[in-house]
């Protein structure tokens, strides 16, 4: 797969991750009977081997019998897992294994293993053994990383806000109560507009006080732009009181046509182009792109589960678009008997009723009572997986965007771009 397209799935594939990471968070052990294993990509399988062998031998000097028990089996399943593997993928592997009680109650205790590739490569082995997984490295894979602050100000309003992964955040907008016109001549005039001056003057600084007390303390601030209409954007920087770490953060000045929270939308259009790798930007992009195609009747999108998943499995995809909140369950029942498969999509929150309605069922084939759910997985992960067989691109969408939002609410959080009209 291309660069290219390793960089449109980092969505998904931290969709994925953050689910996992989600499981794993609420998993709770007795003393040591929890271990985390973060395996780098140039560890070899054999060296990973050889010092769970060691750390076998030393769980037992441990005192406690059931603790020393836990710890020995959730070794020996990392140990049987890791026989299957020959090497680490490029990014390393995220194994977890231990003895988990079901309630919190002793004694009840079941075997759980997961493995899980992380987005990013890790750096260092730990073999971790607590009460809790330890999922702090993973967690900060996920993190959006890289925030850009936005002032937009004029002598009469300001707003202040910032982009960060797939938010856009205002954070505060300001009027100034400054006169901008005044008909007085002579003497008078001088007063007005050194009046006006002196007022415009004390805004920026109170403008600035804001900025600095938000944007100082974001220790991923990559750059700030300063947007207005005319040489108020430059006054508040040279004049005003921004902090001098800010101002050494000053990227660019934008002119816009309007002020206030309409003009910090305007500039985040006008500075898109230099912000291609924030996911608010991509998903804008891709989803205008969408909208585009449909306003032309070109046939090349297409949206709804059932016509999504037809196109991707003909490989006409291109990209995928997918709700974060689309949250589905993709069911196969089949029958022992007939070998009949049949597909369902529900949501979650019908997954045990639909499991007693196939319990008591027959099957549509042959009448018998064979049936039974023999798969259950994300609808999200589903499609991923087909899509990610296909090399079609993947771009998951938040519904923190006006954009995410309408492919959730007006779409059902399911569409794509095609390659081909079908």
């Amino acid at each position: 797969m291309s660069t290219k397209s390793k960089k449109e799935d980092d969505s998904y594939k931290r969709y994925v991750l953050k689910k996992n990471l989600d499981i794993l968070k609420n998993k709770k052990g007795f003393h040591t009977g929890l271990i985390s294993l973060l395996i780098p990509p140039s560890r070899k399988v054999h060296d990973v081997m050889s010092y769970l062998k060691n750390e076998v031998s030393e769980s037992s000097n441990i005192k406690s019998k059931g603790n020393r028990k836990n710890v020995m089996d959730s070794i020996s399943a990392l140990m049987g897992r890791l026989r299957l593997i020959k090497s680490f993928p490029p990014n390393g592997l995220a194994m977890y294994s231990g003895q988990i009680p079901e309630d919190g109650k002793p004694g009840t205790e079941q075997s759980e293993l997961y493995m899980i590739e992380p987005t990013e490569p890790l750096t260092t082995f730990k073999y971790y053994c607590s009460s809790e997984f330890l999922i702090d490295p993973l967690l900060d894979m996920i993190r959006e990383k890289g925030t850009y602050g936005i002032v937009n100000i004029e002598n009469k309003e300001a707003a202040v806000g910032y982009i960060s992964g797939s938010k856009l955040v205002i954070s505060k907008t300001f009027t100034s109560g400054v006169h901008s016109k005044h008909k007085a001549g002579g003497q008078s005039q001088r007063r007005l507009e050194r009046l006006i001056e002196e007022g415009a003057q004390a805004f920026y600084k109170h403008v600035s006080e804001f900025v600095n007390s938000v944007f100082v303390d974001i220790e991923d601030l990559e750059g700030i732009y300063v947007s207005g209409a005319g040489m108020s954007k430059e006054k508040f920087v040279n004049k005003g009181d921004l902090d001098y770490r800010l101002k050494d953060k000053v990227l660019g000045f934008v002119d816009v046509s309007y002020s206030g929270e309409a003009g910090i939308r305007e500039t985040v259009i006008k500075i898109q182009d230099k912000l291609q790798d924030l996911q608010y930007i991509k998903e804008k992009k891709i989803f205008n792109q969408f909208m585009k195609e449909i306003v032309k009747d070109t046939g090349k999108v297409t949206y709804g589960e059932v016509e999504v998943r037809k196109a991707l499995i003909a490989g006409a995809i291109d990209v995928l678009l997918m709700s974060e909140k689309l949250n589905k369950t993709r069911l196969t029942v089949s029958c022992t008997q007939c070998g009949q498969e049949n597909l369902v999509t529900i949501d979650p929150s019908e997954v045990d009723s639909f499991y007693e309605q196939i319990r008591i069922s027959q099957c549509p084939s042959c009448q018998s009572n064979q049936n039974s759910v023999s798969s259950e997985v994300d609808l999200i992960e589903d499609l991923g997986a087909i899509a990610e067989e296909q090399g079609t691109k993947i771009m998951m969408m938040s519904t923190d965007t006006e954009e995410g939002t309408t492919l959730f609410q007006t779409f059902g959080g399911i569409a794509a771009l095609l390659r081909f009209v079908m």
